[in-house]
């Protein structure tokens, strides 16, 4: 048996794969070089239609511009022409305004008047500065409300027109709960305390009096509460019983009767629930006929005591 040469084979062997490998790569490179080819081609076939896409989506860009600065330039001269018309409508509204501003058709010839309880019509009327004959249209009614409210007797002040010829006042006038001494004049003071007007000779009327103390004005608040209390009812006296009232240090809120003749001391803490101890002692004196006999009531930090005439 004859044994095959190793190089031999190995050499046979070695050139049929090189063959192989040399035939594989050519076959390769063929290959690649046909779909390279089919690439190019498919590519340079697309490219017209690429550019034509370019060019028809430039063109609506452009002629978008166009019609836009035109859009503008239009909206521009529409928005000149509607301020111009504006101006003339507002023009002839002023023009007309005044001329009807000097019409006798509007002359004031009624002039209503509400809510006046102290003050005059005609003190009324000048403080608001209006007269029969000046015409409706020209009336200032934010400026007539203003004049009128810096009267000290009037709280507040509405005026409306009633064409052709009618002018409507109503005011709110301030109400007098005490007589203070302010600044050495005897003034008028509301329900909280705040200075109204001087008293005048000519008006006065008969109210309470009401003392503070340098320290106490924090509890004017109080001489409300007390107007209010006593208008329900709440105590078994009124204000026209009462001859003066003192805020204090000492005793709180003092509050002196005029038939009576008795002082009651109500302290400022707690002053409602001292107020009703006081009430519940007055009608325990008034029970066994010793109420003339009492000088002084006070009720302080829930204790009340009583101090007999001597």
């Amino acid at each position: 048996m004859k044994i095959p040469d190793r190089g031999a084979s190995r050499l046979g062997l070695g050139a049929a794969k090189g063959r192989n490998a040399h035939s594989y790569g050519a076959v390769s490179r063929e290959k690649r070089a046909r779909q390279t080819a089919a690439r190019t081609a498919a590519r340079e076939s697309r490219l017209p239609l690429v550019r034509a896409r370019v060019n028809r989506s430039r063109s609506p860009r452009t002629s978008a511009g166009k019609l836009t600065v035109f859009g503008l330039i239009s909206r521009l001269f529409t928005l000149m022409i509607v301020c111009v018309g504006l101006v003339a409508v507002s023009v002839g509204l002023l023009a007309g305004y005044r001329w009807m501003t000097t019409l006798n058709y509007f002359s004031i010839k009624d002039v209503q008047v509400a809510g006046l309880n102290r003050m005059s019509r005609e003190d009324l009327l000048a403080q608001a500065e209006v007269t029969p004959g000046m015409n409706l249209l020209a009336v200032n009614m934010e400026s007539v409300e203003s004049q009128l409210t810096r009267n000290p007797w009037i709280e507040s002040a509405s005026v409306t027109r009633v064409l052709p010829d009618t002018l409507k006042i109503r005011v709110v006038e301030r109400d007098p709960s005490y007589l203070v001494q302010y600044e050495d004049k005897l003034c008028y003071a509301d329900g909280e305390g705040r200075i109204i007007d001087t008293v005048r000779p000519d008006k006065f009327v008969s109210l309470p009096q009401v003392e503070v103390e340098a320290g106490m004005e924090r509890h004017l608040g109080l001489l409300e509460a007390l107007r209010k209390d006593l208008a329900q009812g709440k105590a078994p006296f009124g204000m026209e019983q009462v001859a003066w009232i003192r805020l204090s240090w000492r005793y709180g809120l003092e509050i002196r009767l005029l038939d009576r003749n008795v002082l009651l001391c109500v302290g400022v803490d707690n002053w409602k629930q001292n107020m009703t101890h006081i009430n519940l002692v007055w009608a325990n004196l008034a029970k066994r006929g010793e109420l003339d006999q009492a000088a002084i009531i006070s009720a302080q930090s829930r204790k009340v005591w009583v101090e007999k005439r001597v």
